[in-house]
């Protein structure tokens, strides 16, 4: 028998990944279109790059002839759903099971594929939509098929050792409702729909958002199905083999589906970064259906409390997402009033004291810019920790053996999700002391996590460095926001203004850019640094002409204006003549605006830019010089010419500042904060 229960899992294994090569060669261009709003990553499964199919109409029915998308085919999940429900059917032919067995494995596989059906509608609409079902429209759907596979359980598994129609411990051990469970009839039916209906939806959705980074997913499930396979070899009996079959055959499929979804350290975006060895993702269709599965096994297996211990990565990244984003989030809108503000409302929600950058877990961590294979591979190591502990507790001969792995269990659970406010914070401090040049000015650097140090090993991680050093730092009161804990907005905000203030401009523009807009607009007076400093960038983009007067540029367009270092203070002085001297063209005409605005270069050149893109959709704004410029004029000839208007020189201004704009990269484009 035991042969032919690794045959199980071989089957499987093999299925898996026979499955997963057809499906990538018959239907590469199964990829998602969906885009989901908000700043994050261009190189996640849901929302990057382009998406394009192309559609060859012919006498018979449209063919695919090619799709182009940054995505990855969504064939996985069928895949994997294929090589679980073939190596249980010869599995079973094999071990020659009976009536009740064949009942209880048909269940199994039925709400396996149910499951499937639900996501595989999601990521369908996805391919030929652009958008996939909604939240509630999903949280329905495997509502549903949990409610059905407790009906089929309660009525129809009728063996003694897995039948789920009497109520059985912990519960009918437990204090005030064991006895009503026992006693009133239909009470544990109702008990137990409930309960099934919960610890379903939740394991399946759970599954669902861990399935964000290459691997992550089928690592955790091949450890938890594999830990409950051995509870359920340990704890015998004929009519637990189609659980240990669908167990096997779990664990079998999610390893033959890993070669084709191996985690990298790949980077996408605008500037990609490594190579990325995953060629398909499972989707929601086997992110659902291995989930609900791995659920049902564990119900039926009367082991679903072990759920929270050996499943505790999936309740990590469901806990995560639901308490961050679907409870505190609203729950601050509505009565948390932030000073800083002055409101509780028009400001983005990440400058609320949230646990997470970003939610479920593994987004917060990879917007913290830790290495995407190693992450994966903590994860892993994790999941597999915890099944042990889960197998020590289900198989543990003394009481207070099994209680004491759950405990270490939850602490390891606990410390885990203390990891993420801990690492939430950043600060500024100073690169380490130069041991051989003790006098050598140190650089600032920014960290995120404690600014301490256990047992010589600093309790942080070093994200960026600035190029100014610690004498910048002028105040008493600026060394003191040294190695102070700050949100990684602030952090970042301050450590430009530094270095904005030292005129190292190109540096402060590099920092402040990891910043999301909806944060620099909360922030009026870092958005016009910025915009001081991106103008100050465009007209040294212009370049220099070779002759000078005065010291003075012959290029009035851009060499008349500099941006001025402020003295204190985060509001920097407007743009000033380089000689110093008063301005001398119309002031009424400048009128404080940016000088690169549109409206104030077409009032000043004397066109009208279009109201919509859509009146003139083939011209920009402001126009590109067809024509090359003219050559500047002599040096005599600059002395006797006299100063520009505003509006010629603010037009000027705005061309140069067009036309040599630095991209921003903000932290959708460029992956980390």
């Amino acid at each position: 028998m035991g042969i032919f229960l690794l045959g199980a899992f071989g089957m499987a294994l093999l299925a898996s990944a026979l499955f997963c090569l057809l499906a990538l060669g018959l239907f590469p261009w199964f990829r998602s279109g969906e885009r989901k709003p908000g700043d994050f990553r261009p190189d996640q499964s849901a929302g990057s790059g382009s998406f394009q199919i192309e559609v060859r109409r012919g006498r018979a029915k449209p063919r695919v002839v090619r799709a182009r998308s940054s995505e990855l085919p969504l064939v996985g999940g069928v895949a994997m759903l294929f090589g679980i429900v073939l190596a249980c059917i010869l599995s079973g032919m094999l071990l020659n099971l009976n009536t009740d067995q064949w009942m209880l494995l048909g269940i199994i596989l039925l709400v396996t594929v149910g499951f499937g059906i639900v996501g595989f509608i999601d990521d369908a609409r996805k391919v030929y939509r652009g958008v996939g079902i909604s939240e509630i429209q999903k949280g329905i759907g495997v509502i549903l098929i949990s409610g059905v596979a407790a009906g089929l359980l309660n009525r129809l598994v009728t063996s003694k050792d897995v039948t789920t129609r009497l109520a059985y411990p912990p519960y009918t051990q437990t204090p005030l409702i064991g006895q009503l469970l026992i006693k009133q009839p239909h009470a544990w039916l109702v008990f137990f729909i409930v309960m099934t209906i919960i610890v379903a939806s939740a394991t399946a959705l759970a599954v669902d958002f861990s399935d964000g980074v290459d691997g992550l997913a089928g690592g955790l499930l091949f450890s938890a199905s594999l830990a409950y396979a051995a509870i359920l070899l340990d704890e015998g009996g004929p009519q637990r083999l189609p659980l240990i079959i669908g167990a096997l055959a779990l664990a079998g499929a999610t390893l033959g589906y890993l070669p084709f979804n191996w985690p990298s350290s790949w980077r996408g975006g605008q500037h990609p970064r490594g190579k990325r060895w995953a060629k398909l993702i499972m989707g929601d269709t086997g992110s659902l259906a291995l989930g609900g599965m791995l659920a049902v096994i564990a119900i039926v297996g009367r082991q679903e409390l072990l759920l929270l211990v050996i499943g505790g990565a999936f309740v990590l990244e469901g806990l995560s997402a639901v308490i961050s984003a679907r409870i505190l989030v609203k729950f601050f809108r509505r009565f948390l009033f932030v000073e800083r503000f002055g409101s509780s409302r028009g400001f983005p929600h990440t400058e609320f004291p949230l646990p997470f950058l970003a939610t479920p877990m593994h987004h917060h961590y990879d917007l913290l810019n830790v290495d995407k294979k190693r992450l994966v591979y903590g994860a892993w190591l994790l999941g597999a920790g915890l099944a042990v502990l889960g197998v020590a507790t289900a198989v543990g001969p003394f009481t207070w053996e099994r209680y004491l792995g759950r405990l270490v269990g939850l602490a390891i659970l606990i410390a885990v999700w203390q990891a993420g406010p801990w690492t939430k914070a950043f600060f500024i401090g100073l690169e380490p002391l130069n041991t051989v040049q003790p006098a050598t000015p140190r650089r600032l650097i920014l960290c995120h996590g404690a600014p301490f140090r256990l047992f010589g090993m600093p309790l942080y991680r070093r994200i960026d460095a600035a190029s100014i050093t610690d004498q910048a730092l002028r105040e008493p009161a600026e060394r003191l926001l040294l190695w102070q804990r700050l949100s990684v907005f602030d952090a970042r905000a301050l450590l430009g203004y530094f270095c904005y203030r030292e005129g190292d401009i190109e540096d402060a523009h590099r920092i402040w850019d990891r910043i999301p807009d909806g944060n620099i607009e909360a922030r009026p007076d870092l958005k016009e640094a910025i915009a001081e400093v991106t103008h100050a960038i465009a007209i040294q983009k212009g370049g220099q002409p070779p002759h000078h007067t005065d010291g003075m540029s012959g290029d009035a367009s851009s060499s008349h204006w500099r941006a001025p270092t402020p003295s204190s203070g985060l509001n920097p002085a407007r743009l000033q003549p380089l000689n110093g001297g008063p301005y001398h063209g119309d002031a009424g005409a400048y009128d404080g605006a940016m000088l690169w605005q549109a409206n104030r270069w077409a009032a000043a050149s004397g066109l009208t830019p279009p109201s919509s893109p859509s009146q003139d959709p083939g011209r920009t704004y402001p126009p590109v010089m067809s024509e090359p410029p003219a050559q500047p004029p002599a040096e005599e000839s600059l002395r006797e010419m006299a100063p520009l208007s505003a509006s010629e020189d603010i037009a000027s201004n705005a061309i140069v500042a067009h036309t040599s704009f630095p991209s921003a990269q903000r932290p959708s484009e460029a992956g980390d904060l």
